[in-house]
């Protein structure tokens, strides 16, 4: 299920055991994803990081 996009054509997607992964490149065709949490609560915890990054130095962060 996707859960999120970062605007620029990454999608971030929840597998059925709840883990979080995120699409390689932005074209809709590239079906390649990599893990990047094992759960909503971390993927939130990391998204909050970067907001929190670029509120201070407006840098975008690495989610």
């Amino acid at each position: 299920m996707v859960i999120a996009s970062n605007g620029e054509g990454l999608r971030y997607v929840a597998d059925r055991g709840g883990a979080i992964h995120r699409s390689r490149s932005a074209s809709p065709d590239e079906g390649e994803f990599d893990r990047i949490a094992d759960g909503l609560p971390q993927f939130l915890d990391r998204l909050g990081r970067c907001v929190v990054t670029f509120a201070r130095t407006g840098a975008v962060g690495d989610l």
